[in-house]
């Protein structure tokens, strides 16, 4: 068996509208990484119930994750944001990791809509460096030996009340609140690919049938997408807004309907019937072997999109996840 390291190694006061950084101890794989809120908060003076916004309280207090990985001198790894991505796409696509079930704050606590009281929360932000559904589940994990990467830091982007709910006037204290990074490594000899992980959004200017995304990332091999189908100012999920998906590249030729995708979704187990994946399309590339990847940069991708809320207010949240081997050795 392999030695194991899996510690919660930074803790940090939670400060509103913010960025806090946390620069990681290098050393073995990570498999999974965590940043975690703990804590409570005290909402008062409160005489407006909000209107919730996406994920609601306390996902949305933190507004992005972004892991930066600087190669060292010498190294055959790439590096740059290898992670960048909103708490909503690590949270859904965790759906897929979890035997199909949503895990988001233990509690399911949403801060009581904005009404006045002291609510405490554990809520678990995952990175997925390694994956369970590939039939090498290391052979993405994050290589932290030495000579591999000079620094890895993780920037939190943090929010405020008004990222979480419209309409609501409490007042918050937060000095009951921290962030949290956890991550679970393991000693294993060798390489492993760079997983890119990133989000972006696709806003629907207005019902079309063949929808170009310039933002799609271009270098890399795809694993898998997920679409998370956002309607309207508060971000509601929806199937109302991604009709088709059209790929042509090299591998794959790929033509679904939503329904279609989420049937697809229901047969291989991403999902659980007995859960709503409302608002979720989940394409994987890899069929659990990263020999099946896709070039990122032959691809021609049209969408057919439904504008429902009007021009640029309804969207798609689109997370994506690339592998990069190490450069060969000289």
């Amino acid at each position: 068996m392999p030695f194991g390291d899996k510690k919660n190694r930074l803790v940090t006061p939670f400060v509103p509208n913010s960025k806090i950084i946390f620069t990681l101890p290098l050393g073995m794989k990570m498999l999974t990484g965590k940043v975690v809120l703990s804590g409570s908060i005290v909402l008062a003076s409160s005489t407006v119930p909000g209107t919730i916004m996406g994920e609601g309280a306390p996902t949305n207090l933190i507004k992005r994750i972004i892991v930066t990985a600087n190669p060292a001198a010498g190294s055959r790894y790439p590096g740059g944001k290898i992670v960048d991505c909103s708490p909503r796409s690590l949270l859904r696509y965790g759906i897929m990791q979890h035997n199909g079930k949503f895990i988001g704050e233990q509690s399911a606590s949403v801060l009581g809509g904005g009404v006045n009281g002291t609510y405490p929360i554990y809520l678990s932000i995952p990175i997925y460096f390694a994956d369970c559904t590939l039939r090498n589940q290391v052979s993405t994990a994050l290589n932290m030996d030495p000579g591999t990467y000079a620094s890895v830091q993780v920037e939190v982007d943090t929010g405020d009340i008004t990222s979480c709910l419209t309409g609501n006037n409490a007042v918050p204290n937060w000095s009951g609140l921290t962030v949290q990074w956890v991550d679970d490594r393991v000693a294993l000899p060798g390489d492993t690919n760079v997983r890119f992980q990133e989000d972006h959004t696709f806003l629907i200017a207005a019902s079309q049938s063949r929808a170009f995304d310039q933002a799609m990332p271009q270098d890399g091999q795809f694993e898998s997408w997920l679409f998370i189908q956002e309607q309207g100012a508060q971000a509601t999920l929806s199937n109302s807004l991604l009709q088709r998906v059209q790929v042509d590249g090299d591998p794959i030729t790929f033509d679904k309907y939503l329904q279609d995708i989420q049937q697809q979704m229901l047969d291989e187990e991403w999902v659980d019937p007995a859960q709503s994946f409302t608002g979720l399309a989940f394409i994987d590339w890899t069929d659990s072997t990263l020999a099946n990847t896709v070039k990122a940069s032959t691809l021609q991708t049209r969408f057919q999109v439904t504008n429902v809320s009007g021009a640029n207010l309804d969207d798609l949240l689109i997370y994506t996840r690339r592998v990069f081997p190490p450069r060969a050795a000289a």
